[in-house]
Formats: structure tokens, C-alpha cells, sequence
């Protein structure tokens, strides 16, 4: 089983690796439901992890430009973190940004108190389909010509989430954006474009998600203070894990620990899509 995962972890970084310098997504053009793996989804998430990146860049920029206390901020959103680098604060902010866009995602429409999927081949294709239409559309046209869709309300609900109304006064002087939204319209902001593309690729991975027909995609976090593991997790910041820490907790230097998780890790059947979690040195003189 071990070697099994050692593959797997080995198989998700080169994916990565050649996915960022790619970005294309020509590899779901002719894509069926009966071809559809684990790398499939891979390739979807990093392609929503980058939008995830860039909203929560402009949400900084906003912040600075609003003049506001970035690090009152970052105790509000992790409290007792302990950074490596003061740069490492932005991880905060994705934190932030990343885990209230997943959360639901087990569920259909992201509502917790809809039934979960049962798996026939019906919904899975509905999912796909829906999947394949939505991936490479600009939400804009999407959400005019359907504005009661799933899509929308799911757009609406994180949009307010996400952005407190507090943040959008002190950001835009006032509460128009957050008007508009909640009557099913679409601003015409940069802040408001950046976040729309990156619901729409969340919504979109969680679609091709429900389209696995025998294996159920489940998320999952990984608890502050948790000792690092390769199997389930990878660092966010190359830097923090030296190739000999593994598992394995060396005295004299501290110990690496789970500070916080960035992005969710997910689970395909069997398979393991490691979470990205910011690791700090527990124990050591130098955790500053």
C-alpha cells in the first residue's frame, strides 16, 4: 500500500510541475465519461488553484490600498500562526479564501442539507455535461443567460461569504457590489470579474467531481499541530521541509507541524490528493 501511495505522491508533483507550466485545458476536449480519472481531476484543481491565487493577490492589494492592519488580519483568519518569513503571511489570505470556497464540496450544490449523490450513471453524465459546458465559458455570459441556476446561488452565497460587507465598504467606499450580487446581477469590477472566474472553476472541479461514477470524491483538512506527512499533505513553501524531515522529528532543530491547511487534499476512492498545509518548527529557537 505504501509504495502504492509513494507512486502516487511522486505521480500528482510531476503532474504539477508540468501543469503549471502548461495551463492548458485542450486535455478535456474529447474527454468521455468512461475515460475520466483521478488525473483528470488533478489537472481541474490546479487550473482552480490559480484563480484561487490571483482573487486572493487583488484581495491583498485591496487591503493595502484601504490602508488596512494585515497582520490584526492575519490573527483574525489564524490565530498563534507562526510564520518563517513575513511574505508567508499571503498564505493566510489563501487559507482563507481557499477553504471557504471548498467547504461543502461534498455535497450537491455545496448544500449540506441536500442528499448526497447515489451513484447511477444518470447524474454522473448530467454532472459531466454540465462540467464540459461550463469549463472554458465566461461567467458573465453564463450567469445573464442563466441567472436561478445552481451556479448563480452558489456564486452569490460565497461572494458574501467571502467578502464581508465590512471589507467591500472599506475596499469600494460602499455596498453597491454586494447590491447588485444579491439581486442576481453581475458588477463589472476587476475584484468582482477576478472572483466570478474563480467560482466558476470551483463549481466546475466540483461537477467533474460528481461525475466519477465508482468512486465518491470526498475533501479533507488536516488538524493544526498535525505532524507532517508526505503521503497526505505537501508544504506550500519549499523551503520548510528539508529532504530528511519526512515524518520524522529531529531534536535539536524543533519539529515540523501543520500551522495551517492552504488548500483541502481530496480523496478519489483509493486515491489521495495531497492537502497543501503551511508547516512552522515546533520546539525550535528559531521559530520566530
Amino acid at each position: 500500500l505504501n509504495t502504492h501511495l509513494v507512486e502516487l505522491v511522486s505521480f500528482n508533483k510531476s503532474l504539477e510541475k508540468k501543469l503549471n507550466s502548461s495551463g492548458s485545458l485542450s486535455l478535456f476536449d474529447n474527454l468521455t465519461l468512461s475515460s475520466l480519472s483521478p488525473s483528470h481531476f488533478v489537472h481541474f484543481l490546479h487550473h482552480s488553484l490559480r484563480s484561487v491565487r490571483s482573487f486572493s493577490k487583488i484581495m491583498i492589494a485591496e487591503m493595502e490600498s484601504a490602508h488596512w492592519d494585515l497582520e490584526a488580519a492575519v490573527k483574525f483568519i489564524h490565530p498563534n500562526a507562526v510564520f518563517n518569513k513575513p511574505t508567508h503571511q499571503t498564505f493566510a489570505f489563501e487559507s482563507f479564501v481557499c477553504i471557504t470556497m471548498f467547504e461543502g464540496f461534498n455535497y450537491p450544490n455545496f448544500n449540506v442539507e441536500e442528499d448526497k449523490i447515489l451513484h447511477n450513471q444518470g447524474a454522473q453524465s448530467l454532472y459531466f455535461d454540465k462540467f464540459k459546458k461550463l469549463k472554458s465559458l465566461n461567467p458573465k455570459q453564463y450567469l445573464t443567460h442563466n441567472p436561478n441556476s445552481s451556479f448563480s446561488k452558489f456564486l452569490k452565497s460565497k461572494y458574501l461569504q467571502v467578502v464581508h460587507a465590512k471589507m467591500e465598504c472599506s475596499f469600494f467606499g460602499n455596498l453597491n457590489q454586494r447590491k447588485v450580487v444579491n439581486s442576481g446581477g453581475y458588477p463589472d469590477s476587476t475584484f468582482f470579474i477576478s472572483f466570478a472566474e474563480m467560482a466558476k472553476r470551483v463549481w466546475a472541479l466540483h461537477c467533474l467531481a460528481l461525475s466519477f461514477q465508482d468512486d465518491d470524491v470526498t475533501v479533507f483538512q488536516i488538524k493544526k499541530n498535525s505532524r507532517f506527512s508526505e503521503v497526505y499533505m505537501e508544504s506550500v513553501t519549499e523551503e520548510s521541509v528539508s529532504p530528511s524531515a519526512g515524518e520524522s522529528s529531529d531534536s535539536s532543530s524543533g519539529e515540523l507541524r501543520v500551522g495551517f491547511t492552504v488548500v483541502p487534499g481530496f480523496k478519489i476512492g483509493k486515491t489521495v490528493i495531497q492537502s497543501q498545509v503551511y508547516l512552522s518548527l515546533v520546539g525550535s529557537s528559531a521559530s520566530s
